[in-house]
């Protein structure tokens, strides 16, 4: 009888092992999950600021920042908001990919094509703004051409963001959703459009005697048009993380509160058993 009752407590001393196991995998990747989140949330926030503040750069576009009694600010002001802004948009593009919930393969089937186009958006958008920064009236053609032609791989970036949050909806949603893809898909291909736009009219409308484009007030205009778009697709792609991050949690929380009453049930059991053998 002692030799039952010993093997009783093994069995009872391995289930709390396990579940001892299971509780703290369950606490780690419920402090991941609530970090992704958070993180998530901060960087949603950072995509409207950022449309803000193209917002604010259409506005003072508005003005002739070049005549002092007309401008509304430096020239130097407004690039460093242009230019900084930018670079500031792609490194929490860069973040949102690394606090994702979601794995790598939802959102691109090319790792080396999504490696390609964050190297190309970070590098691009810091040097275009280093040189900016460093004397604007000597690098303000380059950066500006540097700029424009990095929007052809950010609206690349956008077109796979938006594709893995289509990827991310099951049957039901995507049914429901359905009247929103072509709008979606049409939003990309527009701010494709309008960054190559802005290319040929900042190149093709000919150039004053100081060497500036004479295109270059009107090209703003496309410019944070596009960025507009481009942070509306990243606040709903760090929202939908965050939701899908908030919804792993619930799962979690809920598989191991069944374990626990399953294991309950089985303590419960094994007391049971346990007087029955004394008596």
């Amino acid at each position: 009888m002692s030799s039952i009752q010993g093997l009783q407590q093994a069995g009872s001393f391995t289930g709390l092992g396990t579940n001892a196991l299971e509780g703290a995998l369950a606490l780690a990747t419920i402090n991941d999950l609530k970090r992704q989140s958070s993180m998530n949330m901060i960087l949603a926030l950072c995509s409207v600021v950022y449309i803000s503040v193209n917002i604010i750069c259409i506005v003072l576009n508005t003005f002739d920042n070049d005549d002092p009694a007309q401008a509304a600010c430096t020239p130097y002001l407004f690039h460093m908001l242009e230019f900084w802004g930018t670079f500031c948009f792609n490194v929490v593009v860069v973040f949102a990919l690394i606090y994702s919930p979601k794995r790598l393969s939802r959102i691109t089937c090319s790792p080396l094509l999504l490696k390609l186009v964050i190297f190309v958006n970070v590098a691009g958008s810091f040097t275009s703004a280093s040189l900016i920064s460093i004397n604007l009236e000597k690098f303000e053609v380059a950066s500006h051409e540097l700029e424009y032609s990095n929007e052809l791989t950010v609206s690349l970036f956008d077109l796979l963001l938006l594709g893995s949050l289509l990827r991310g909806m099951n049957g039901e949603r995507l049914q429901k959703q359905k009247a929103s893809l072509l709008p979606s898909f049409g939003t990309v291909s527009a701010a494709f459009l309008i960054a190559v736009f802005q290319l040929w009219i900042y190149n093709g409308m000919g150039w004053t005697e100081d060497g500036d484009s004479k295109g270059e007030h009107i090209a703003h205009y496309f410019e944070f048009v596009f960025q507009i778009i481009s942070g509306g697709i990243t606040f709903w792609f760090t929202m939908d993380n965050k939701l899908v991050a908030d919804a792993k949690i619930r799962q979690v929380f809920k598989a191991v509160g069944d374990v626990t009453l399953d294991s309950e049930s089985a303590d419960e059991a094994d007391e049971s058993k346990d007087g029955t053998n004394e008596v």
